[in-house]
């Protein structure tokens, strides 16, 4: 019975041994595809190797799926201990009772957003809860086709800073035949359009919500102008076409706005010589650009995946990751200790086309941090779709979003 009773106890001992050291293995729900996705595969096995206690596993979803897969995820009970949301979507994550208070657990919310500009914390405080950090933020800026500038007789160091000049390009480019395109504009309903053309609204003056975000402002005089300035170059100059995107990839566009995450693409793969600049404006107007960026945030679970979730958010969002992560995509900084880090000024200085968007940065909105805005924002887009393509006019278009806006803020 000795014999047996210590052979038992062994065994009970390894067991336990075993159960004390196995991993804690976590998902990381995310949208990163492509080069985003394969730098956040090569952090995470980093953090892996670092840590023999955690494995974290990417989970990467279309854009357009990861919202309603967390929001089913959120309703059944199973969520992943960890995930990177667009922040459009953090109003509808932060009610949700399901995030980790990070401020609780990375030791106050001081120590935990140290230095991450104030701009960017919005999203996450929820309630005197830090529910989120940003893990990336970015903006729109102008690129155009150094190239298609020669040919159509246009200075290829002297971008265009105002609509005028940006008509007067898209004109010049489409006249050189063959299927060019002056200028590219996204037009498929969706945050797609809305995120686009935002900005447009912005320079003109005009709002989106107002300041309480229970209605549009949007459908006013200079926000009708801001649509008509894209409609006619569609359908006035035909200098674009409603409905195509992809055309400047190719070399057959002469611009398009875009975010700094595809910097490096084009410096690998673009078949022409690029070029950036800060969003055109209007005469009179302001700078203005759209804010984007992730927040990640960890959900309430079992103990040992909850403290894993934050360790890796603690790692991930420290300024030396943060650094090597923005050099990898091309995402703006989200402090000053990240911008300021040998690792960025170096990249900077490496890759000049992200001038445009560092200094536009400062200018950068956020959109309406409301769960409602996925609607709002589905919303706006359908109603302007059609006058792209003219099928309505302006006016129409922007009295009918008014009006789906509306009906879609008081949706929840």
């Amino acid at each position: 019975m000795a014999v047996l009773a210590t052979v038992s106890l062994g065994t009970g001992s390894a067991i336990a041994a075993s159960k004390a050291t196995k991993p804690v293995t976590i998902q990381f729900w995310n949208y990163w595809d492509g080069g985003n996705g394969q730098a956040l595969s090569k952090l995470v096995a980093e953090f892996n190797k670092k840590n023999p206690g955690v494995i974290v596993k990417p989970v990467t979803f279309p854009w357009g799926d990861l919202l309603p897969k967390l929001q089913a995820s959120i309703a059944s009970g199973t969520t992943p201990a960890l995930a990177a949301t667009d922040i459009a979507w953090m109003a509808n994550m932060n009610r949700s009772g399901k995030l980790v208070d990070l401020g609780a657990a990375l030791g106050g919310i001081k120590k935990a957003t140290n230095g991450i500009y104030p701009q960017l914390l919005t999203y996450g405080l929820y309630k005197g809860k830090l529910q989120s950090l940003p893990a990336s933020t970015n903006n729109l800026s102008l690129f155009y086709n150094k190239d298609l500038f020669r040919k159509a007789g246009l200075n290829p160091n002297k971008p265009p800073k105002t609509w005028s000049e940006m008509r007067a390009a898209a004109i010049a480019i489409s006249n050189l035949g063959n299927g060019i395109q002056g200028m590219e504009i996204y037009v498929q309903p969706g945050e797609g359009l809305t995120w686009q053309f935002q900005p447009y609204l912005w320079q003109s003056g005009a709002g989106f919500l107002n300041k309480a975000n229970t209605a549009p402002t949007f459908n006013s005089a200079a926000g009708r102008s801001a649509l008509q300035f894209l409609v006619d170059l569609i359908n006035v100059d035909h200098a674009a076409t409603a409905g195509q995107w992809g055309a400047f990839d190719k070399g057959q566009a002469g611009m398009r706005i875009d975010g700094s995450w595809m910097v490096g693409g084009y410096r690998e793969n673009a078949p022409f010589e690029f070029g950036t600049a800060m969003l055109p404006i209007p005469d009179g107007g302001v700078h203005a650009t759209n804010m984007g960026g992730e927040q990640i945030m960890a959900f309430k679970g079992k103990a040992a995946s909850q403290s894993a979730a934050v360790k890796f958010i603690r790692w991930f969002t420290s300024a030396p990751i943060q650094a090597r992560w923005d050099v990898a995509t091309n995402f703006m900084p989200i402090s000053d200790a990240v911008a300021n880090s040998k690792v960025i000024l170096k990249h900077i200085a490496d890759e000049p086309a992200l001038k445009a968007f560092i200094n536009q940065q400062k200018y950068a909105k956020a959109r309406p941090a409301i769960a409602t805005y996925p609607a709002v924002s589905d919303a706006f887009s359908k109603a302007l779709e059609p006058a792209f393509y003219g099928t309505v006019s302006v006016a129409e278009a922007m009295a009918n979003a008014d009006a789906a806006v509306r009906k879609a803020l008081k949706s929840n």
